[in-house]
Order: C-alpha cells, then structure tokens, then sequence
C-alpha cells in the first residue's frame, strides 16, 4: 500500500470517529425522556433509615434515589412467564421540576409509559406509626390505571396496608386497610362528594397510630379503621354514611410500613401521567399514642352538633366513634336541661349503655370505662331552645 492510499485511510478512519463521536453525543444530549435505566444499571444509594422522614430538601439536594426505590411491573417476554418485577431509578419516572406555573403549582409529572404494567416507588425509610399528607391533582382516564398511596410494605398487601387508592377510571376514591387476605376498601367518594379531583389540587392525609387509621380529605376526617388482631383475619364495615366511614380489620399491618406512591394497571398500550411533586409529599413519624380530638356530627350529615337549638322533646343522635382506644372522654355542655343517652353498638344494635341527667349551664367530662366497637351519643332536650354549646370526643 503505498503513502497516498494510506492517506485517505487516514482521512476516512477520521471521518469515521468523527460520526460515531457525533451520534454518541445526540444519544447522550437528546435520549428519550422515559428512556428505563437498566438493572445493571442501579447502584444502591444510602437508606435514610434516621427518621428524617421524608423532605424535599433531601431529594432536591440529593436526588429521588435518596429516599426511595423503584421497581417496575412488566409484562415477560420469557415463556411460560406471565410477567416479572424488574428495579429501576425514580428519576425515570418521575420527572421533578423546580419551576412553578403559579405559585406552589410545580411543574412535574410522574408517568407509566406503554407496555408497563406498574411503576411503584417505596420509600427507604418505614415509620412505625406515623403521617402521610399528599398534595395532589387525582387525573381521569377512560380504562385507565389506579393510583396507590399511603403505607404499605414491599410484600404486595401480605403485610398489611393503610393507604389510598384512586380509580381514574371509575373516578372513585377508597381507603383501604388489611392484607391480602381480608381487607376493609372504603369507598370514599360519596362522603366526600367529590367526584373529579383532577381540576384543583386537594389535600389527602393518613393519621396511623395504635388501632387506628385515620382518612383525611382537605382537612376533614372521612374514614377510620379499627386495627387488631384475633382469632379470625377478617374485616368489616361498621358505619358508612357522612361525616365518615368506619371499618375494622383484624389483621394488624407490620411493625413498620414504607410508603407508596403506584401507578397500577389499566389500558398497558397507552401511556399515563399524574400531576404529582414531592414538595406536596409529607411523610413523618408518628406518636403511637396521637389523641384525637373529634366534633360530634348528627349522623348521616357533614353537621356538627355545636350550636345546635332544640325544642323540648326532640333529639339528636350523633355518629358514631370507636371505643376500643385506652381512654375515650365525652365532653358536653348545653345552655338549658336535657338528658345525655351513651349508647353501644353490639351486633348491629344499639344498646343504652350510660344515661346521664344533664344541666343548663354546667360543663360534664365523662369516660367512658369499658371498651366497645362503637359508641354513639343521643341527647335530648327537656325545655325549648336548648343551645348545645360543646359536643366533642377525646380519644387516646
């Protein structure tokens, strides 16, 4: 070969790296948004298992693979094999922003693109007992997937849950509490009356303490759960009207629960986004022991007993409230006489269980001594324009 034809080897060869160099470069600037990270791809990140809880100061500073792990649902390629759970980044699929369109309105979508069956991203850290709040658009799709959050081991309901779940199909919101044998699912939106969540942001929180589970939605309580165990793994629903649900599953959910945020099933040809960004996320230990503080509701309605007027015979009849927490104080005070029924609920009636002569004018405090599913609190009034000045429960 001589020097001229090595020449324009030379020159080719250059070309040539040039090129390569060149589409190198594009794939790196322009890959695809969704592009899945490969599981040779993941490297394992510290677990903040020091119960900071979870922060957007730490996933703006140190990443979403910080907090949480992410694993895909996908359908096999492999005979015989249905599908198969593969680990992937968060950053693949949930897509951060720091701008705001307005303010606290970020810009960030969280996506299950086509042909994945669930991207589920779990926390590194599990709370025993604690609070979850989400702040969130819930998004309507026509066969669309559901969307999971809340607590919630890795083991797929065997450990128990206490979380949400969102149908953008169905537009229908339940809480859910249980384990994969038995479950309480509480449909949610006709108590809440909202049936499209996907216009305005709203504001969904879980209280999870010892015994009980807690719903909110945009700060009012929408759902309990009573949490034991027992000599069956059952579960049932033992009010279901306004102002909220009450359920009891006898199976407890593990010593301590991650949290979930899912995309789940739905119509695997299409892709699916929900409008979601962690500065909306607060997740943080919880007091076993957190008193609860509730308004008594005439049952069936959104209103409180507190400020009521009554005429000289009638009554009104609260929701109910459990009964199974250590200490449960009834605290009332009307302005003119009336008599006060305490009543329990034992399958499926109500029983007078404490009847209690009240006087216009003097504030009672009474604790309840025994232990029941549910109380519930009647009072009636014994002259006209009984003003009812203070009707709540303390539970602890």
């Amino acid at each position: 070969m001589n020097f001229g034809n090595l020449k324009y080897l030379a020159i080719a060869m250059l070309l040539l790296i040039i090129v390569i160099g060149g589409v190198l470069s594009y794939y790196k600037i322009y890959k695809p948004s969704y592009s899945p990270t490969t599981p040779s791809d993941i490297k394992l990140c510290s677990n903040k298992t020091t119960g900071e809880g979870l922060r957007y100061s730490i996933i703006l500073n140190e990443g979403l693979s910080s907090v949480f792990y992410c694993w895909l649902r996908v359908p096999s390629t492999e005979r015989g094999i249905a599908e198969e759970f593969v680990p992937c980044k968060p950053e693949d699929y949930w897509k951060i922003s720091g701008k705001e369109k307005s303010y606290t309105d970020f810009i960030s979508t969280y996506v299950k693109p086509k042909n994945v069956i669930t991207v589920s991203l779990r926390s590194k850290e599990a709370f025993k007992f604690g609070v979850f709040e989400l702040r969130t658009k819930l998004p309507i799709y026509a066969n669309g997937p559901m969307l999971w959050f809340g607590f919630e081991a890795d083991d797929l309901f065997a450990g128990g849950v206490v979380h949400f779940m969102w149908h953008t199909a169905q537009r229908k919101l339940y809480a859910f509490a249980g384990d994969i044998i038995s479950r309480v699912e509480m449909d949610l939106t006709p108590i809440v009356g909202v049936s499209d969540f996907s216009t305005n942001y709203h504001v969904f929180k879980i209280v999870y303490r010892e015994g009980l589970a807690l719903w909110y939605v945009d700060g009012s309580l929408r759902a309990m759960a009573i949490l034991a165990s027992g000599d069956t793994r059952n579960s049932a629903i033992l009010y279901y009207a306004r102002p909220y649900a009450i359920g009891i599953v006898r199976d407890l959910p593990s010593a301590k629960l991650p949290i979930l945020i899912d995309i789940d099933a739905g119509d695997i040809s299409k892709d699916y986004e929900w409008d979601i960004h962690p500065w909306g996320l607060r997740v943080f230990e919880g007091d076993p022991k957190t008193s609860i503080l509730l308004d008594l509701y005439i049952e069936n309605t959104d209103m409180k007993w507190e400020g009521r007027i009554l005429r000289q015979g009638s009554k009104i009849v609260s929701a109910p409230f459990p009964g199974t927490l250590d200490t449960v104080i009834i605290m009332f005070l009307s302005l003119g006489k009336g008599r006060l029924y305490i009543e329990t609920y034992i399958n499926g009636k109500w029983y007078t269980y404490k009847q209690i002569d009240v006087e216009g004018g003097v504030p009672y405090s009474y604790t309840i001594p025994d232990k029941n599913l549910l109380y519930r609190v009647v009072f009636e009034a014994q002259e006209d324009n009984v003003i009812i000045q203070q009707a709540k429960i303390y539970m602890k």
